[in-house]
């Protein structure tokens, strides 16, 4: 029967005892090494005098990179299950271009300098871009005879907004060079200088991602088999995209509003863990966070130390590092 066939697709199927307790194993073990490199190792050396001052200040960056990687890796991850595209990520699909295009209208127009201010237009912004991608990709689609939204040209259609919202950025902060000094630094994405009390105004908003997310693994499954089997299962696959989709894009939101647009996370976390723990989003979901706060601390921290006495901004070390990343990726799915 076809839907044997289908339920038999390894996107649904349940991971091993034994992928399970290496999972359990390995992934905090690696947050636990990254968050003790990161708080010991930097452009400054430790001594007992500033050692106070150091590990404070390295505290609140590592637990800001913690979710801000968290949140852009679980945020990739899903935005793949929805779309059934391998390629999905927040920066490929031009959620983070769309989230700094309203930030960027929001210092040049409005004169918002605070983090609350941020966040709104960065919400805006992602969401905007994520219904703009998904209309170019099914005209793009449509227009080459294709009846639905390719992997391809959901990437090419991220892209092309990409360029469009990079250069209509770049064209508001040209014309206001205050607005440039405010943009900047925060444009490269970095978690330099951030401390806790920054994250505080996105956390209803990352609780609110997180909660969605890891209770949606089974569902994100049931899609992945085709969207006539889970309306066989009882589920609405429209209605599930919506609210799995805005979880998604209320994480990449409020990681852009916080540290800025970082690449490549969203993309690579989920394709690193799925050799080890197997396809299922039940568990591929929270793994994916594990992974993308390790991802962000170790950026992060070699970014520190490559150019000492400055540092390297973690949105500019994962893109260098993420490029092979996403030349990796695709040429596994060739030859798949």
């Amino acid at each position: 029967m076809p839907m044997s066939s289908t339920t038999s697709r390894p996107d649904a199927q349940a991971p091993s005892r034994s992928r399970l307790v290496t999972g359990g194993l390995v992934l905090p073990a690696l947050l636990a090494v990254a968050v003790v490199v990161s708080l010991l190792v930097g452009a400054t050396a430790l001594t007992s005098g500033d050692l106070g001052a150091l590990l404070s200040a390295r505290g609140d960056r590592t637990v800001v990179g913690i979710l801000i990687g968290a949140a852009v890796a679980m945020s990739g991850a899903a935005m793949q299950g929805i779309t059934r595209n391998p390629l999905a990520d927040p920066g490929i699909l031009g959620i983070n271009a769309g989230a700094s295009l309203l930030v960027v209208a929001g210092i040049t127009w409005f004169g918002i300098n605070s983090l609350l201010g941020y966040i709104g237009f960065a919400l805006v912004g992602a969401a905007l871009a994520a219904v703009a991608v998904t209309a170019l990709a099914t005209a793009a689609s449509r227009g080459f005879g294709g009846s639905g939204n390719s992997p391809l040209s959901m990437a090419l259609a991220g892209m092309v907004f990409t360029a469009g919202a990079t250069s209509v950025g770049s064209a508001l902060l040209i014309a206001d060079g205050k607005s440039l000094d405010v943009y900047r630094f925060w444009q490269v994405g970095s978690v330099a200088g951030r401390e806790i009390g920054d994250i505080v105004p996105v956390l209803p908003l990352l609780a609110l991602g997180f909660g969605v997310l890891l209770v949606a693994g089974r569902r994100l499954d049931i899609l992945a088999m085709g969207d006539s089997v889970a309306r066989g299962l009882g589920e609405k696959p429209e209605k599930l995209r919506f609210v799995i989709g805005g979880a998604a894009v209320a994480l990449a939101a409020g990681a852009v509003a916080v540290a800025g647009p970082i690449g490549f996370v969203g993309l690579v976390a989920p394709h690193l863990l799925r050799p080890l723990i197997g396809t299922s989003y039940r568990v591929l979901l929270p793994a994916s966070a594990f992974v993308g706060a390790s991802l962000v601390l170790l950026a992060d921290t070699l970014g520190r130390v490559v150019s000492p006495p400055g540092e390297v901004q973690v949105g500019i070390m994962t893109a260098v590092l993420g490029c092979p990343a996403l030349l990796w990726v695709v040429a596994r799915m060739r030859s798949l």
